[in-house]
């Protein structure tokens, strides 16, 4: 597909990857409705890329349907919703606090199924798109992010349903699979604090996600990863689980 002059509505748009893609997608000429809590942070970016601000919190559904309203009013309707807006939480799995689960759960899923369920009319409209911007730990959970994982795992359940319940309708679901990104998420984790010390240099710029979000909108995949690597390795956990296991019980050992 053709993003230019689409409109593309992007949540967590404030920083990291959502900031990326809006400017990537501002790059190949999309019209952009641009969302985040942080008000200051999101309008300098819809400055920089032309876009609209909406600040929006994806945890309240009166939020989510006055986004979708905004963008509606504003340009006639939605072409590409991005699910991008998450929290993470870094904790032992017997140590994760409720609330903090809870927390999650709102942003994570809640939040983007509200969001999905107030755009899809307007999708239906235009043989739209959805993108969920999940990630490598909802197909295989790491140490210590058991609960961000649960919540991309039912997050990638929300899209495969999602995507059968909508053939014919000419809308396309895509799911993305970030790996590791130098963003700064790691540091506005809810938890305990552990830190992926040992997996920072793998890390991807949040840059090449943003652009495997733009081939996203254009191809239209069902999946779609931001590097091969991370492909690989889900291959090869599916592939040897118990293997898997092992190695990542030796790479995850916390320094005291």
């Amino acid at each position: 597909m053709n993003i230019q002059g689409k409109v593309v509505v992007i949540t967590g748009a404030s920083s990291g990857i959502g900031a990326a893609a809006a400017r990537a997608f501002a790059a190949a000429g999309a019209r952009l409705v641009l969302a985040a809590r942080g008000e200051q942070q999101l309008r300098a970016v819809a400055e920089e890329t032309g876009g609209l601000a909406v600040p929006t919190d994806v945890a309240s559904r009166a939020d989510t349907d006055a986004l979708v309203a905004r963008a509606c009013e504003a340009f006639g309707g939605v072409d590409v919703l991005v699910n991008n807006a998450g929290v993470g939480i870094a904790s032992p799995v017997g140590a994760i606090r409720e609330e903090d689960m809870l927390a999650a759960l709102r942003v994570n899923v809640l939040g983007p199924l509200a969001l999905t369920q107030a755009a899809l009319p307007a999708l239906r409209e235009r043989g739209g798109q959805v993108i969920f911007v999940s990630s490598v730990v909802g197909l295989r959970a790491l140490p210590y992010l058991g609960g961000y994982a649960a919540t991309k795992a039912a997050l990638d359940r929300l899209s495969e349903a999602l995507r059968v319940e909508l053939r014919g309708s000419g809308v396309a679901v895509t799911l993305a699979r970030p790996g590791t990104t130098s963003t700064g998420f790691a540091g506005s984790r809810l938890g305990s604090g552990h830190e992926r010390r040992r997996m920072s240099s793998r890390a991807v710029p949040p840059e090449q996600v943003a652009r495997a979000l733009v081939r996203a909108a254009q191809r239209r995949p069902r999946v779609v990863y931001a590097a091969f690597g991370d492909r690989l390795n889900i291959l090869f956990s599916l592939l040897t689980p118990s293997l898997t296991d092992r190695l990542l019980g030796w790479a995850f050992q916390w320094e005291a």
